[in-house]
């Protein structure tokens, strides 16, 4: 890496933390290119240098926020725990740490806005992708029932997809709608890797 690279990357870093702090210090709503040039001391030009829209913005701000689960000790449960256990603690954990969080609904909010700019929706694909990749991989070392059968990629995209549509009405609806069909979905979850719902 230059020098030129290495300080490009050091004011991405910036940046990215930046925008972490608006979030958490402001809240999520209050995440824009302006707010975060401001509070990096930077102008917008420099802020769209890195990332052109909102929608590029979150996008790697919801990545770093996955990296970091990622080696957070209480987000993924212990291969070694009963299925039960298990399934109820990733379905919570996903849903308190990521799913029902303000960041997740303006993320998404930053990238409908976003669709009908094609680079920006493919590269909100590409980094999508990468993300469940990631979450694929973590996901099916903690519930290796669930890896087996010709199914396995579809039900964990449907596990996902689950849980992002319930943190999308999260602010519309009421928690007494929400907490049944979290613990529906642990049960789903439990059903599926029961090695009697195996898929050859």
């Amino acid at each position: 890496m230059n020098l030129h690279q290495a300080k490009s990357e050091l004011t991405r870093e910036r940046l990215l933390s930046s925008a972490l702090w608006v979030m958490e210090e402001k809240g999520a709503g209050q995440i824009s290119i302006q707010e975060v040039a401001r509070a990096a001391g930077m102008t917008t030009g420099a802020v769209q240098h890195h990332f052109p829209s909102k929608a590029a913005l979150m996008m790697q701000v919801l990545s770093r926020l996955i990296e970091s689960l990622e080696s957070s000790s209480d987000f993924w449960p212990s291969p070694r725990w009963g299925l039960r256990r298990r399934a109820d603690h990733f379905v919570r954990q996903a849903w308190q740490q990521l799913y029902s969080q303000p960041r997740f609904a303006t993320a998404w909010s930053a990238y409908l806005a976003a669709r009908d700019d094609a680079a920006m929706t493919a590269h909100i694909v590409e980094q999508r992708s990468l993300l469940q990749q990631q979450m694929r991989q973590k996901f099916f070392a903690v519930f290796p029932e669930l890896a087996r059968g010709r199914q396995a990629e579809a039900r964990f995209a449907l596990i996902l997809s689950s849980l992002r549509g319930l943190g999308l009405v999260n602010p519309f609806a009421p928690a007494s709608v929400i907490e049944p069909q979290l613990q529906v979905l642990s049960l789903v979850i439990q059903t599926w890797s029961a090695p009697s719902q195996e898929t050859p």
